[in-house]
């Protein structure tokens, strides 16, 4: 359940919601503008076919541009998917940063816990912290 609210807070902090919609709207008026406009793609789903292609830079090469709107629309498609797909990037970098920070925390309380009872340890407990405590330090 951590990790699932992790991600939301992650997620919410990059904007990746509105960002997200913005880039399926892009997505799908420049699938609907291949579409219409270039000979080709002789339906919306060769449009969108053409968007993905554009997207992942794949290119497989069955669905081309040939008109000048459709390039436009791919140059812009492209741009688009490039900062996207940076966002998504950074998302993930964000959500391994924020995990290994609650992960670290998390260790520091218990150890700190042990530290507060220390009385109440056994001889392994304490060298077990002791061992903890000269790892944190690089020791």
């Amino acid at each position: 359940m951590h990790k699932i609210q992790l991600m939301g807070k992650v997620l919410r902090a990059a904007g990746a919601g509105p960002m997200t919609c913005l880039f399926v709207i892009v997505f799908i008026l420049c699938s609907i503008a291949v579409w219409l406009s270039d000979p080709v793609a002789n339906s919306l789903t060769d449009g969108m076919w053409f968007s993905f292609q554009a997207v992942s830079t794949i290119g497989f090469g069955d669905v081309v541009a040939g008109g000048p709107i459709a390039r436009i629309v791919t140059v812009i498609l492209s741009i688009v998917s490039i900062f996207y797909i940076a966002l998504i990037t950074g998302v993930v970098v964000s959500y391994c940063t924020e995990s290994l920070k609650r992960r670290q925390r998390d260790s520091f309380e218990a150890a700190f816990d042990k530290l507060e009872h220390l009385e109440e340890l056994s001889p392994e407990e304490l060298t077990e912290l002791s061992r903890k405590i000269r790892s944190y330090r690089g020791q």
